[in-house]
This record gives C-alpha cells, sequence and structure tokens, in this order.
C-alpha cells in the first residue's frame, strides 16, 4: 500500500468517526426528546396523585359549589333539623300527651255550641218572662182582694171605691182606691212581698162629694178569684192580664181581660150573681 492510499484511508476512518459520533449525537438527543416527552406525558396523563385528586375535587366542588354548598346545605340542614326539634319540644311541653287531642277540640266545639245554644235559651226563656209577666194564672194570685183591701185601709181612711189588679211593670198590685170625702187615696199593695209600696193621694173638690152609690161592698160579693173562674170556665182556658171592680149605675161589676191562645178577651161579670154580663174578643 502506497502513501496515498493511506491516506485516502485515513481520511475515509475519519469521516466515517465524524459520521459516528454525529450519529451518537443525534441519538442522544433523541433520546432526551423522548425522555422530555415521556415525562410530559407522565405528568400530563399519567396517573393522577391523592394530593392532585383532593385540588382537583376541591377546584370542580368551587367551581360548581359542590362543596361550599354542600356544607352549607348539611349545616343548613342541621339547623333545620333544631329547629324542628325545638319546635317539636315546645309543641310537646304545651301538650304533654306529645299530640294534638282531636277529642279536646271537638270538647271547646261543644261547648262553644253549649254556650251558645244556653245564650239562645236564656234569650228565649227572657222573652218568655217578659210574655209572661203580662199574664198570671189564677192559682198564683197568693193575695187575696179582700187581704189586700184589708192593708189598705190599715194606711188611708175612706170608703171602697175601687179596686184593680194589675201588672205596673215591676210586678204585679192591686190598687185600692179610697175616699174618705174629703180626699181621695190610692194605695199601692205588692202580690209578692203583700207590703204597701205607695200611697198617693190627692184632694176632694167640694163639687165631688161622696156618692154612696159608688161605694163598694166587697164583703157581700162574690170574691174576685170566684168572678174571673167563672169567665176561665167560660172561656175554655186563659191567664189574667188584668181585672177591676167598681159600682156601675148601682150595680156592683168585674171587668176582667183574659189572654188566652195569643187572643184578648174582655168579660165583664155581675159581681153579686156571677152572672156574665158581657164578653167579647178584643182585637
Amino acid at each position: 500500500m502506497n502513501n496515498k492510499s493511506k491516506g485516502e484511508l485515513t481520511v475515509k476512518i475519519k469521516i466515517f468517526g465524524l459520521l459516528l459520533a454525529s450519529s451518537l449525537v443525534l441519538a442522544a438527543c433523541g433520546n432526551e426528546e423522548e425522555s422530555a416527552n415521556e415525562d410530559t406525558t407522565e405528568t400530563d396523563g399519567g396517573p393522577i396523585t391523592d394530593e392532585e385528586t383532593t385540588d382537583e375535587d376541591q377546584e370542580t366542588s368551587t367551581d360548581y359549589g359542590g362543596t361550599d354548598n354542600d356544607a352549607a346545605t348539611e349545616e343548613n340542614t342541621e339547623d333545620g333539623n333544631e329547629d324542628s326539634s325545638d319546635e317539636s319540644d315546645e309543641e310537646t311541653s304545651a301538650d304533654p300527651s306529645g299530640s294534638s287531642d282531636p277529642n279536646s277540640n271537638t270538647s271547646e266545639e261543644a261547648e262553644s255550641t253549649e254556650t251558645e245554644g244556653t245564650s239562645n235559651d236564656n234569650s228565649d226563656s227572657s222573652s218568655s218572662s217578659e210574655t209572661n209577666s203580662e199574664t198570671i194564672a189564677l192559682e198564683d194570685i197568693s193575695l187575696t182582694a179582700d187581704d189586700a183591701i184589708s192593708l189598705a185601709e190599715g194606711e188611708a181612711e175612706g170608703d171602697l171605691h175601687e179596686i184593680s189588679f194589675e201588672n205596673e211593670g215591676n210586678g204585679w198590685v192591686y190598687k185600692v182606691d179610697l175616699n174618705n170625702g174629703s180626699e181621695e187615696s190610692e194605695v199601692v199593695v205588692d202580690l209578692d212581698t203583700e207590703e204597701i209600696v205607695d200611697v198617693r193621694t190627692e184632694q176632694e173638690d167640694d163639687d165631688d162629694n161622696d156618692d154612696q152609690n159608688d161605694v163598694v161592698d166587697y164583703g157581700s160579693l162574690n170574691e174576685a178569684y170566684d168572678a174571673i173562674d167563672e169567665a176561665i170556665a167560660d172561656l175554655g182556658g186563659g191567664e189574667v192580664r188584668e181585672w177591676s171592680l167598681s159600682m156601675d149605675d148601682g150595680v156592683a161589676e168585674y171587668d176582667i181581660d183574659l189572654i188566652y191562645e195569643n187572643q184578648k178577651y174582655e168579660y165583664t161579670i155581675d159581681a153579686e150573681s156571677l152572672e156574665i154580663l158581657n164578653s167579647e174578643q178584643d182585637d
């Protein structure tokens, strides 16, 4: 081999070495890029650690109101449960049985109904009493006319001119008119108390002399009770509204007003014979 050939071989060897070195350098660079890509892949798409998962959950929860809102919801739920528990405790405290008793409400309604019913009954009774006060049953007249006259004569002097029985609004009374020639007295006797409740006196005029034809001799006449009983028997029933006894043209007459079946009837009866002189329905 000559020197020229050796020189060419040496150049080829150097070129080959350079190419090999370049290949190695390129290979090394390629490996570094692949290693970098693998690192990037592992970072971006590789397994997610617990810390990363926690961070992502926190971000997701924060973005969509998940964790914070869920916590707030749980707190509200707990508060609501506490409020419900408190209300339940208060209701239980108010009602030891722990529940509303429907029978209690029914009882209250019944009591209310009974109260209203009682009020209505009282109103009806009051109206009935007012109506009944306009009349009185014959058997309920406990004080006789003769006794009332005796009480009046103990209070004032004079001859009996008239006696009447009526309701003045405050109760049933007898009114006994006595005349002594100079003055006329009206003595009011209460039926229930059998006491004198009023005496009304007025002076007689000189022209109004005591006419003996106006004097009622009650002791010689039939009792008022008998005359009223005669009128009720003729009518077939009824109660006394009022009655009076006076002289009419020398005849002692009872004028009796009765109420029967909500109708008013008037009777005039002879006090001596108990004859019915007149009877009519008053419209």
